[in-house]
């Protein structure tokens, strides 16, 4: 059996020292990108393979030298300072299950806002660099098609949906064309047909188009007879859906806002005899309603160990090659009554 490659011989050939092979090959900042690139092909070519249980000892290592605080991760809000977040049930879900991650790996999760007076990307660049803070998790920004600007190359990152489009980062979001299908397939084994789609704009950006796609196929593979021409508002308002509901005639609808029953009751709607209601983004703590539970908390946690796991290996700035991770949410029945009709799944 061939002995493994060392650290020593690969300083031998280089030229350098042990010290330096080390750095290079974990993309240290102490060494020059010409200098890494040298050696990790040096590496490379001689078969060098890193052992898994001394990089596990390193960072626990790591973890027992740090400070009593811990070491903080950057939770990156882009919400307008007056709107109170903290209530919104996804993001909050999200930022919990980050923090109680970062808690139990030796981190602290920071809250830093993004639009506060006088604050811009690089400003807080500054601060964040200044304060020793090299970990991000970039939370979904309220209105999709979003850009930020920092000094990437100082930071690990992690994005949080599909909201913001440049620059490319590593994210994590939900599965959004899993719930939707998942949706459509549980509504059809339970008699329904003529199922309607009612979504806003930056909704709909934020899940990536995936819930219009999905209604879109449905509707293809469906007779002309159950098709329901979706209705995406710029924003949810009353104004238009009754019309819609009048001239569509949907026996169910998928949407993101609570605010439909109360419209439906309005406009002599019984739920869910008349119309059932379908919800994409349900928390876990709404199990009276019907739709997709999207696990926010996983969501968080997985950015979390995304962001960690980047500076573990030192890899920072914007990804070359961005991995998008997506969670799958699952279905929650509610108050979905089973209608008469075909028990194949859509």
């Amino acid at each position: 059996m061939v002995p493994p490659v060392t650290l020593q011989q690969i300083a031998d050939k280089a030229g350098v020292s042990r010290m330096t092979v080390s750095r290079a090959l974990r993309n240290s900042p102490k060494v020059t990108k010409a200098t890494a690139a040298r050696i990790q092909a040096l590496a490379i070519s001689l078969g060098y393979k890193p052992d898994p249980l001394i990089q596990r000892l390193t960072s626990h290592l790591a973890q027992i030298h740090r400070r009593s605080d811990g070491q903080v991760i950057a939770w990156i809000n882009p919400w307008n300072e007056s709107v109170p977040w903290r209530g919104q049930m996804p993001f909050y879900s999200m930022y919990l299950g980050a923090a109680a991650r970062a808690q139990k790996l030796g981190f602290r999760l920071e809250e830093f806002r993004l639009r506060q007076p006088g604050m811009t990307g690089k400003k807080l660049s500054r601060i964040l660099y200044q304060r020793g803070i090299e970990c991000l998790i970039l939370a979904p920004i309220p209105k999709g098609g979003g850009h930020l600007t920092m000094d990437w190359d100082k930071f690990s990152a992690v994005a949080i949906g599909y909201s913001m489009i440049f620059p490319r980062m590593h994210r994590v979001g939900s599965h959004h064309q899993h719930a939707a299908r998942e949706a459509i397939r549980q509504l059809y084994r339970r008699g329904y047909r003529r199922i309607g789609l009612l979504l806003t704009r930056d909704v709909n950006a934020r899940h990536n188009n995936s819930w219009l796609e999905a209604m879109a196929y449905y509707h293809f593979r469906s007779p002309k007879k159950n098709r329901v021409k979706p209705l995406i508002q710029a924003e949810f308002s009353i104004k238009g859906i009754p019309r819609w509901l009048k001239e569509e005639r949907p026996d169910s609808i998928l949407t993101h806002d609570r605010r439909i029953r109360e419209i439906l009751t309005r406009a002599g709607y019984r739920n869910p005899e008349d119309i059932g209601l379908v919800f994409s983004d349900l928390d876990c703590a709404e199990s009276t309603m019907a739709g997709i539970d999207q696990r926010y908390d996983l969501i968080g946690e997985t950015a979390t160990d995304m962001v960690i796991g980047q500076h573990h290996r030192n890899e920072k700035g914007v990804p070359p090659f961005p991995h998008t991770v997506m969670i799958e949410g699952h279905w929650v029945d509610g108050n979905i009554p089973r209608r008469r009709g075909s028990e194949n799944p859509a």
